[in-house]
């Protein structure tokens, strides 16, 4: 599922079906952020965690790439169980924050993960 926004905002949401998608962080990452970092941009990241509204405590990255001109943040935190989770990945541009973090604010405010029965 995607949601975009005018100015480049995103917010992707991943279902895995046959797999934990938790451990998939780092190379969703790294795919995301390819081409800005092999056009020399500066990739920082860390650890992150995002705990919902219902409880449950998503873990991930939280990453910036920053290049001479832009700025960038991104967010991949997932959810899962031994056969089947989500990955949420979230990016804005950091001249855009200001107006679009409302925005990814809302999205996360509002977010319940329910599976259904198998």
């Amino acid at each position: 599922y995607l949601m975009a926004s005018a100015l480049g905002t995103i917010v992707v949401v991943q279902e895995y079906g046959a797999m934990n998608p938790v451990s998939l962080n780092q190379l969703m990452l790294q795919e995301m952020t390819r081409e800005s970092v092999q056009a020399g941009a500066k990739l920082t990241q860390g650890p992150t965690t995002r705990k919902l509204a219902d409880g449950k405590e998503l873990t991930g990255i939280r990453a910036e790439v920053k290049t001479r001109t832009d700025t960038a943040d991104f967010e991949i935190v997932g959810f899962g169980l031994a056969d089947r989770g989500l990955l949420f990945i979230t990016r804005i541009a950091g001249e855009d924050a200001a107006t679009e973090k409302p925005l990814v604010d809302k999205f996360w405010q509002s977010l319940k993960v329910r599976f259904r029965p198998d």
